[in-house]
């Protein structure tokens, strides 16, 4: 019984933890709806401390726990598989380039959000450094954005000092296959060497496609990320990466 009980408080306990990071998520304004599995994963975990206390699994027929155990053991595998190779590359080895590609991002009425503030910053600092660089900003303009992501990324690297004659905007796509694919088409050849800027929790999606896309010199620039916000990216990461591997835009390497 007493087992029964700390299994009870435990599901209590992080179920509430879930919902009230779900909500910490959901004040950030990140642009999606994704802080609800948070909300679903607390729901769940918390309907879990009843059916311990009235002890249910016990009477569940014992091929279905069975194939529910390997189930979550399974999901729970490539979750952790995925989440190493994502973390993998939070650090890459920048190379020389020509050309810089930076990923949009959440754009609100005030300027960017602080995870597209991150690859500016990224940004900004590699072309000071690099004078001769041209860069691309990468992005359009999403039904709850006041401009395009591009045109964003492009007066905030102006304020900052950047020249406007070595910024190209590609103002169309969507996401990040579409933000690589159509930036692509804006390079003058195809062996010209390219930095792709984005966060570091999003580096790794970031070069699956771009390698699926048909680059040939390609490094990253990982940008920082705000580390209370961390789990819930690492965690929409991995579906992204499922996503985009099921869609046939990327594999995984």
């Amino acid at each position: 019984m007493v087992w029964t009980w700390i299994r009870i408080v435990l599901y209590v306990t992080l179920g509430a933890i879930s919902i009230r990071y779900g909500f910490f998520v959901r004040l950030a304004g990140a642009g999606n709806t994704f802080y609800r599995i948070w909300f679903l994963l607390g729901a769940v975990l918390i309907l879990l401390a009843p059916a311990a206390y009235f002890r249910l699994w016990g009477h569940v027929p014992k091929w279905l726990r069975y194939v529910v155990v390997t189930l979550v053991a399974l999901g729970i595998g490539v979750y952790v598989s995925l989440l190493l190779r994502i973390t993998s590359k939070f650090q890459t080895e920048s190379e020389e380039v020509d050309y810089l590609i930076v990923l949009g991002a959440q754009v609100r009425d005030d300027g960017p959000s602080r995870v597209l503030l991150y690859r500016l910053e990224t940004a900004e600092q590699y072309l000071r450094e690099h004078p001769k660089v041209i860069c691309i900003v990468s992005g359009g303009k999403g039904v709850n954005e006041p401009v395009s992501e591009a045109e964003c990324m492009r007066d905030w690297l102006v304020a900052h000092g950047i020249d406007a004659f070595r910024i190209i905007l590609e103002d169309r796509s969507t996401d990040t296959s579409e933000n690589l694919k159509y930036s692509m088409a804006l390079l003058p050849s195809e062996e010209t060497r390219v930095g792709i800027v984005t966060n570091n929790f999003h580096m790794y999606r970031a070069l699956g496609i771009a390698y699926r896309c048909g680059y040939r010199h390609y490094c990253g620039v990982p940008a920082t990320s705000t580390k209370e916000y961390l789990p819930h990216n690492l965690t929409r990461e991995v579906v992204g990466v499922m996503k985009d591997v099921l869609c046939g835009n990327m594999s995984i390497y």
